[in-house]
């Protein structure tokens, strides 16, 4: 008994020391973003505007669309960093009116753009600079506060505020919004009609370039750092060279669209469940089950089956105690002739 006791008390040391390891050091290994994710996604403006260049009309009332599409290259991943492809293109009417391609690197623990990794570049030129954090937060582990954010199109970092929380299909998630101020983002090639940027049409064509400005607003699982919806504000124009004349190019308030949210959210959900299982299940478990078996087995070991009563040396284990030992006849009569 005394040995089966010492065994649960050593068995009580181990899961005790697992609970730690489980929480500290494996749950860090396994809450990464992943090398191999796949996302599409797209977000939709039934009322936006835009400009046609082919005709110079601007279009009122007009739907128009984003589509993200993430997907991971496992092989230019490494065990601490992984590498996305995002590939952005909107839409207007029937055009497609902008496309980027952005290869991202990340760490694969805390979410941040590691600028210069092999393969990273926007629109095929790898000399953009990459900042602050891109299409994650933290992984698994938000705060309430500011990020510097990385927006593709104005290729600039910008800050990421903390505004509030909102429930989005079940998930207390974490708001935060984005504002990029105007930002040149093109060179037109060739001229454009005059009347594109609010001049009469009897006025020569012009040399114009693309701005960028919009207000990017996230709803992020904390638990995750997985963005669940989305909201982009966009506001696209384009402007003379000396920046006195300017017409739209682009407006639009893009939403996420429902079935998407909830592919996003179901998503999320699924790998906080991943992570809460190696942060607290495991190891909450494993603390209870080194409690438990620790104590039974000191109890055991102190106080469970001890040895017997010791056996008297010389008793006849044949023999009930009391009763006279009976002498054979033959050595009976031996001892009468002797005293005789």
């Amino acid at each position: 008994m005394r040995r089966g006791g010492f065994l649960l008390v050593m068995l009580g040391a181990f899961f005790l020391t697992l609970a730690p390891l489980m929480r500290f050091y494996v749950a860090d290994g396994v809450v990464r973003a992943p090398l191999d994710f796949y996302q599409q996604v797209s977000l939709r403006d039934e009322h936006g505007t835009y400009l046609d260049l082919f005709s110079g009309k601007v279009h009122d009332d007009t739907e128009v669309g984003a589509y993200l599409t993430v997907r991971g290259d496992v092989r230019s991943g490494t065990d601490d960093v992984a590498v996305w492809n995002t590939f952005l293109a909107f839409s207007a009417g029937d055009r497609t009116v902008r496309m980027v391609d952005w290869w991202l690197a990340m760490d694969r623990t805390s979410g941040q753009l590691i600028n210069g990794f092999k393969g990273t570049q926007v629109d095929k030129d790898p000399a953009v600079a990459q900042s602050g954090y891109g299409l994650m937060w933290p992984v698994g582990n938000v705060q309430k506060r500011t990020y510097e954010f990385y927006d593709v199109i104005s290729k600039r970092t910008w800050p990421m505020r903390y505004t509030g929380s909102e429930m989005v299909r079940g998930i207390h998630a974490y708001k935060y919004v984005q504002v990029v101020e105007p930002t040149k983002i093109s060179q037109v090639t060739g001229k454009q009609w005059a009347t594109t940027v609010g001049l009469p049409k009897k006025h020569p064509n012009v040399s114009v370039d693309g701005w960028h400005q919009a207000t990017n607003t996230y709803w992020v699982d904390p638990r995750t750092g997985m963005p669940i919806k989305s909201q982009l504000s966009v506001n696209e124009t384009l402007r003379t060279r000396d920046g006195k004349n300017e017409g739209t190019f682009l407006t639009a308030d893009l939403v996420t669209e429902e079935k998407d949210v909830k592919a996003l959210a179901d998503r999320s959900d699924h790998y906080a469940q991943r992570i809460d299982l190696v942060r607290t299940v495991i190891p909450g478990i494993a603390l209870v089950a080194g409690f438990v078996l620790l104590a039974l087995g000191g109890v055991i070991t102190l106080y469970g089956g001890g040895q017997g009563p010791k056996k008297a040396r010389h008793a006849n284990p044949t023999r009930p105690a009391g009763e006279v030992e009976q002498v054979p006849p033959a050595r009976a009569d031996l001892a009468a002739d002797r005293r005789k």
